[in-house]
């Protein structure tokens, strides 16, 4: 079998020890950088049907982006790479959501070699590495954190976009006359602003309005407006 295992991870060390303990089994193996996850859709893909060993966590791109794994299981997948999600994130709706994109199973980091090695082997054979219950158990784990995250984030819904933008000040701690001045409005509109983001979040003050966002993890998905 001559197809490759690429591996996909930002901690060189770590790669490179398991590239070097893939080709002592005599699988051919070599790193992907993680420069983009444009570039790394288009090497994996030109390497198809490769097996690729994929961290979520990649770090900033040459873009200055940062790349998720999690991202990036559909597209490889789709390409026709075989997907094995090897990670250091825990929890069964990271993991349950790697496999709903495709992932034919999810390994922690802490994997021994040989138990690797043998996975991988598995999976070039085409033969499963993932029981039916474990996996519809991961599904329900991955629909369940969806159902979390929507709860979570409903009151942050309600918000406009400008509402929006003013509470990602107030987390930044711009007072509201900066604020004002940076949106080029009254300090009053700014002011109306915040009422409505206290009233739809129901909180008190600023400090709980930006508690909860953060909180939430409503400031990390959500990206200022132009």
């Amino acid at each position: 079998m001559t197809e490759p295992v690429l591996l996909v991870d930002d901690h060189s060390l770590f790669a490179q020890s398991i590239e070097i303990g893939l080709r002592a089994a005599g699988i051919p193996a070599s790193r992907v950088p993680p420069r983009s996850a444009a570039e790394i859709e288009q090497t994996c893909a030109a390497a198809a049907p490769a097996t690729v060993l994929l961290d979520l966590r990649l770090g900033t791109g040459v873009d200055d982006v940062p790349i998720d794994g999690l991202d990036l299981v559909g597209p490889l997948t789709a390409a026709g790479c075989r997907v094995v999600v090897v990670t250091g994130e825990t929890g069964d709706g990271t993991w349950g959501t790697a496999v709903e994109r495709g992932a034919v199973t999810v390994l922690p980091k802490d994997t021994g070699l040989d138990d690797l090695l043998e996975v991988v082997t598995a999976v070039r054979e085409g033969r499963p590495v993932l029981s039916e219950g474990r996996r519809q158990d991961l599904l329900a784990a991955a629909r369940r954190a969806r159902a979390e995250e929507s709860s979570r984030l409903a009151p942050f819904r309600q918000l406009s976009a400008r509402e929006a933008e003013v509470l990602r000040c107030l987390a930044a701690g711009m007072p509201a006359a900066t604020i004002a001045a940076t949106a080029h409005v009254s300090e009053a509109t700014v002011r109306t602003q915040i009422r409505a983001v206290l009233t739809k979040l129901e909180v008190t003050s600023q400090l709980q309005a930006v508690a909860l966002a953060r909180r939430s993890g409503w400031l990390d998905l959500s990206a200022p407006t132009a």
